[in-house]
């Protein structure tokens, strides 16, 4: 079986429609499962804030990954709503890395998160700079005869 860019592109979907029933069902059922998860009962209300906190930045990265996968899809890359797409998404990873430096003060391991979280949205970034100075070039070279 070869791997071709269709494919990759329909398990990318896949994966961020079952991210987003995770996230989903994290949030519905989230006093439960700490609850269940956790060997410390004193920390549950932490995980509580920081699940509830961080839900906006997650769905609204899965939202802007789902957007920018059917971009992909219709192939048009290099446009400038993509650029936007991942300038959101490093902006909720730095967030949600932010959420998790604050709680990281009251278990520490959340600190993991905040690192995590943090390079992520480097990523992100240097990555939207690239999308950014594409759309440059190719604006250039669409003008050039």
């Amino acid at each position: 079986m070869e791997w071709t860019m269709d494919k990759s592109l329909k398990l990318s979907r896949i994966c961020v429609t079952v991210f987003s029933v995770m996230l989903a069902a994290l949030c519905v059922t989230g006093p439960w499962f700490w609850k269940m998860v956790l060997y410390r009962e004193s920390v549950v209300w932490l995980y509580m804030i920081v699940t509830y906190c961080s839900a906006i930045p997650a769905a609204l990265v899965l939202f802007c990954l789902h957007r920018l996968l059917k971009n992909i899809a219709q192939e048009d890359v290099f446009c400038e709503e993509n650029v936007q797409y991942l300038r959101v998404m490093s902006w909720c990873c730095i967030t949600a890395g932010a959420v998790y430096f604050l709680a990281g003060f009251f278990d520490w391991y959340l600190f993991v998160f905040c690192v995590a979280a943090a390079f992520v949205g480097l990523m992100l970034r240097v990555v939207k700079n690239v999308f950014a100075q594409a759309l440059v070039i190719k604006a250039e070279n669409d003008y050039t005869i």
